[in-house]
């Protein structure tokens, strides 16, 4: 199975079954997956404003698992602009928050966008490489 499907499959049991029911490689995956396409699509203000950050919390691990420490690094600065108990599970909340940020906390998600693009850790071949490692893992 390619990485796409993969990725599509544990955000259908994800939508379905709850978080709860993916098993560790589907959390990863799902939260690999969401955190890419919320950033490049939308930057971190709007990636934390979307669904994609419902995974948010789990995203530093993911990325560490699949290889990827200097974008697990920056989801880490990213999640800590919520605080200390990072971005809140509630999507409701995480909108109201990431409106109501001071300037200053702006300015670190923007720095945050730069990194996040100027980082060269390919997630889609990390992800390639993740699966195929649990595909071979007996």
């Amino acid at each position: 199975m390619n990485v796409d499907l993969a990725a599509q499959k544990a955000m259908d049991r994800m939508s379905d079954a709850g978080i709860e029911s993916l098993s560790d490689s589907e959390r990863t995956l799902a939260a690999v997956w969401l955190f890419t396409a919320g950033v490049s699509n939308g930057g971190f203000a709007g990636y934390f404003k979307s669904w994609r950050s419902d995974l948010a919390t789990h995203a530093p691990a993911a990325l560490r698992a699949i290889g990827a420490p200097r974008l697990a690094g920056i989801a880490i600065e990213a999640n800590s602009v919520f605080g200390a108990g990072g971005p809140p599970a509630d999507r409701g909340a995480r909108r109201d928050i990431i409106d109501a940020l001071p300037e200053s906390a702006r300015r670190t998600l923007t720095d945050l966008d730069d990194q996040y693009f100027r980082c060269e850790e390919d997630t889609d071949e990390l992800l390639e490489n993740y699966l195929a490692a649990r595909r071979t893992t007996p």
